[in-house]
């Protein structure tokens, strides 16, 4: 499957060539247009209130992007509510990705005070944030609108929604658009023949844009980006540099926490099941670990116990110092703490640095307060 997924992906970026390549990019493209216009279809609905869009009964922040793959939206979640939960009763909802059980939605993954669920029911995002997050609620509910009803019943007064940028039926005060400063766009093109999940049009419902990943390219990347973000939607309110941070190396069976330099000059086997598999390959390497072999899964992988097995078998095999993964792979691994047992594992927790911190932060609030729901 990862074969197929790489031959896919250097068809999409033009590398691959020949006359298969060239009927798959062309069937891709295709496809890709029916896409984009059903989107715009779609999106020209709601803004006609043809579709109805529904108003929770307090204020919503959306968090999302326009491409697919991971861009760094649980991170920048995970921020704001730290940064506003002084002020504000929060309530983080997602669709759950990565959850390998159905529940009945929408399904309350913590209270300020319990945790209710583990991986498996609240998807791998939303428990890595809960467990280690205090006095805010999580739920989970693809349908946002119905999660916002079980967050007001549990007391909350903001809504900030994990992935929401897409999901056009709740209204809300603020969209948050997560931009990855390496990559941000593919090749402009919608799925499958590009990796952006509308439209390229759709910037222009965004508030707020926020470049991660900054730090892997030049500064005048960075502001190209900015101006050229400006220019195509100029009645945005912010475009906001974020860089990747690394605090600390955990362990996974013992939770014992480690400085960064720990992974200075150490052998390291990786592996993950994430959107932007390059972008933990490049952790890796700025914490000045050595990486001998790198596994990688498709996003949001359920590990089993073979999978574990196997992983452990080829970390032994490579003779590394020690084995690493993401935080959000590392979730889904708790319940096999006896098969780990004294193995030096470890996984790598991120947060966001954000240039213009208090700024970003006084057009949140401006917009909570003042804001209207759209």
């Amino acid at each position: 499957m990862n074969y197929i997924s790489k031959y896919v992906e250097k068809i999409i970026e033009g590398s691959k060539k020949g006359k298969i390549a060239a009927l798959i990019r062309f069937v891709l493209l295709l496809l890709s247009v029916i896409y984009a216009q059903l989107a715009k279809f779609r999106s020209f609905l709601y803004q006609k209130n043809i579709l109805k869009k529904k108003e929770a009964q307090v204020p919503v922040i959306s968090i999302g992007n326009i491409t697919t793959g991971g861009t760094g939206k649980t991170p920048f979640a995970d921020f704001l509510a730290t940064e506003l939960k002084a002020d504000y009763k929060i309530a983080i909802i997602s669709r759950g990705y990565g959850a390998a059980k159905e529940v009945e939605e929408p399904f309350l993954i913590k209270d300020p005070k319990n945790l209710y669920a583990g991986a498996a029911q609240a998807g791998d995002e939303l428990f890595m944030l809960a467990r280690k997050s205090e006095n805010l609620i999580f739920i989970r509910s693809a349908n946002r609108y119905q999660g916002t009803k079980l967050a007001v019943a549990q007391g909350a007064d903001l809504v900030l929604l994990d992935d929401g940028f897409q999901h056009y039926q709740l209204k809300r005060k603020l969209d948050i658009v997560i931009i990855d400063a390496e990559n941000p766009f593919s090749n402009r093109k919608v799925l499958p023949a590009g990796l952006l999940r509308e439209p390229f049009t759709a910037l222009k419902r965004a508030d707020l844009f926020l470049l991660n990943r900054s730090e892997n390219v030049d500064f005048s990347r960075v502001n190209e980006l900015k101006n050229s973000l400006n220019k195509f939607n100029p009645q945005n309110k912010g475009v906001f540099r974020a860089e990747t941070q690394l605090e600390s190396c955990v362990s996974v069976a013992s939770q014992t926490e480690e400085k960064i330099d720990f992974l200075k000059e150490k052998k390291v086997f990786a592996f993950s099941g994430i959107g932007s598999p390059e972008a933990f390959q490049k952790s890796i390497e700025a914490a000045g670990a050595k990486l001998v072999s790198y596994k990688i899964f498709k996003d949001h992988y359920n590990y089993q116990k073979e999978d574990l097995l196997t992983l452990l078998d080829q970390y032994s095999a490579s003779q590394a110092d020690l084995i690493l993964t993401t935080e959000k792979d590392a979730v889904k691994l708790f319940d096999f703490a006896e098969i780990i047992g004294e193995l030096p594992f470890y996984y790598l927790p991120i947060s966001l640095k954000i240039e213009a911190k208090k700024e970003l932060l006084e057009i949140v609030k401006t917009k909570i307060k003042n804001g209207e729901s759209k």
